[in-house]
């Protein structure tokens, strides 16, 4: 069979979405994800933006640091290179300090952008869709404001957006959209590849999941070409921006990483699961796309439950089903792309099944593959809308899509409130949480924080009682260990620290809390600075970048007479920021006043 070409949107007036139309869309779908999100603009810092804000960004001193992290950023995986976040979260701090308004303003602001892009993405594919050509301007218009708006509202967003550190996803998602927008509209100009290039960069340098950014690219021209046949001119001029942004990219992650790979936290190891598991992980991940309800932070387990395994079934048979109506027609390809985006933008999320067995699922991985989702949607929105000749009938689709809209906006708004502080977040974490002991900790740390004592020694109690992993049960013995000093049982104290140590040997924190106990409770004598110092060592190897550590290896040379060393270390710790009593230590001895 002949291939007959889709017509591009520029040889169709119509395309354009009758301008002023269009204009007026843009505006709504903002306006509703600003509206859908601004209450996380009151929320806390949770979860681990204090190890962001406290630990990592301490370590960038200038843009090269940026482009070039040293490798030894505290709780930082080796696998990740993103410039891009780091370089945001410096200039929210550098505008507000570490108000929590500054860093949710950014987030919410970059989901509005990409709100109004997908926006813009559905108007120029929709254009160019059989189904729709014969439609005119206002009803193309019509199926991206749905796309557009089911994506300003989709529940499954808040984990990205009322989160700080839910940014990587959506600056990813944002630029990857804007990047296959312009190469929509430029494919044969060199301005446009040079544009799409930088935007493909800025993906990259957000999250590594924007690699899927060239498959969408060869999908889209191949299931929705140009109008006019390309040459191999044409074709290498329309990808040359983004190629190179992957070279340059590549380059500049081999240069911070020493590898392009990266070595991860926890090596993959095929045989920790199986088959059955990885394809309900792959249903789980549907479930929520179409169906968001019981959304949570810490899913730490995978489902393999006929369900899950029927709705991985449904995404194979959506791609298959499309995949054969646009061989057939050789011209309908919108299906094909939108399942297509969901396959190629959720592949990625798969890695984290090996590399995060506690918590193998989370929910801000479905940012990037929404936009499919929701591209299918207003696809769907569209063919019905076009198809209706009686005026009940799309007043009944309007009516619809309407109440969909309000019932995921009162959603997401609600789910906001969830990711207001930590006790609110992990309350609700934990309560959902069915084999891991990692909310549970969190909790307790939530409550410590809080003063709620007797809570916070529960929570720790309840997660050493579930499945933990060195980390969390160091975590949790660590902190019972805080507990016990502070009602002034120091040998209960030094035994819950030794056995936070036998679960994980490499912790800074319990090597500090044991350092500090071990010198307190000698008196801060020569002999306890003696003893002190092998854990305060160690975990200064371990994080160099902790005030805390540093003036306390500052005091123990002190004590132990070797005052000029000890005074390079209180310099060090004053120059690391140093506060409370770790920098009324460091003054004392870079005066000369001793320990």
């Amino acid at each position: 069979m002949a291939r007959r070409p889709a017509p591009a949107a520029a040889a169709d007036p119509r395309s354009r979405g009758s301008g002023r139309r269009a204009w007026i869309g843009a505006v709504l779908v903002g306006a509703i994800a600003l509206a859908a999100s601004a209450n996380s603009l009151h929320n806390r810092l949770v979860w681990d933006d204090a190890v962001t804000l406290s630990r990592m960004l301490v370590v960038f001193r200038s843009a090269g640091d940026v482009l070039a992290p040293p490798h030894d950023i505290p709780e930082y995986s080796p696998d990740y290179y993103r410039p891009l976040v780091f370089a945001s979260y410096l200039l929210d701090r550098a505008i507000g300090g570490d108000d929590p308004f500054g860093f949710h303003l950014t987030v919410v602001l970059a989901h509005v952008a990409t709100t109004i892009l997908v926006y813009a993405l559905a108007l120029q594919l929709f254009g160019a869709a059989p189904s729709l050509l014969g439609s005119s301007g206002r009803q193309r218009v019509l199926a991206a404001l749905a796309a557009g708006a089911l994506f300003a509202v989709h529940p499954i967003h808040t984990e990205s957006v009322a989160w700080s550190a839910g940014r990587t996803d959506v600056f990813a998602t944002g630029f990857m959209v804007a990047a296959l927008w312009v190469h929509g509209w430029a494919r044969s100009s060199w301005g446009g590849s040079i544009l799409s290039g930088a935007l493909t960069a800025a993906a990259l340098g957000a999250k590594e999941a924007a690699v899927s950014l060239y498959p969408l690219m060869l999908l889209r021209d191949v299931t929705m070409p140009p109008e006019r046949t390309r040459t191999m001119a044409d074709w290498m001029r329309a990808y040359a921006g983004s190629l190179l942004a992957g070279i340059v990219y590549l380059l500049l992650r081999r240069n911070a990483l020493g590898e392009v790979v990266g070595t991860a936290a926890t090596p993959l190891q095929a045989s920790m699961r199986s088959p059955l598991e990885v394809l309900g992980a792959v249903g789980v991940y549907v479930g929520k796309l179409l169906w968001p309800a019981r959304l949570n932070a810490y899913i730490d387990h995978i489902d393999t439950d006929p369900v899950a395994i029927a709705l991985c079934t449904v995404l194979v048979v959506a791609l298959v089903a499309a995949a054969w109506r646009w061989w057939s027609a050789r011209s309908d390809g919108l299906p094909l792309f939108a399942v297509g985006w969901i396959v190629l933008t959720l592949l990625p999320s798969l890695s984290i099944l090996w590399k995060l067995p506690d918590a193998p699922i989370a929910e801000r991985y479905l940012y990037l593959p929404s936009v499919g989702c929701c591209l299918l949607a207003g696809d769907g929105f569209g063919r019905l809308w076009a198809r209706a000749s009686v005026p009940v009938v799309r007043w009944a689709l309007g009516f619809g899509l309407t109440a969909v809209l309000l019932a995921a906006g009162v959603q997401t708004v609600q789910r906001n409130r969830v990711w207001h502080d930590d006790i609110a977040l992990f309350e609700d974490t934990e309560a959902k949480s069915r084999e891991s002991g990692a909310p549970a900790c969190t909790l307790g740390n939530a409550y410590l924080e809080a003063g709620r004592v007797a809570d916070a020694k529960a929570a720790f109690e309840r997660a050493l009682q579930r499945r933990c992993s060195p980390r969390v049960r160091q975590t949790a013995y660590s902190n019972l260990g805080k507990l016990a000093k502070n009602t002034g049982d120091l040998d209960g104290a030094q035994r819950l620290y030794e056995s936070a140590l036998q679960a994980n040997p490499d912790a800074p924190d319990t090597l500090f809390n044991l350092g500090n106990l071990l010198l307190y409770k000698g008196r801060l004598s020569p002999a306890a600075a003696q003893a002190a110092l092998p854990y305060f060592a160690r975990a200064q190897t371990l994080n160099p970048y902790d005030a805390d550590v540093e003036a306390a290896v500052a005091q123990c040379l002190s004590i132990l007479g070797q005052s000029g060393l000890a005074a390079q270390h209180a310099q060090r710790a004053i120059e690391l920021g140093a506060r409370g009593p770790a920098l009324a230590i460091a003054r004392r001895i870079v005066g000369g006043t001793g320990s």
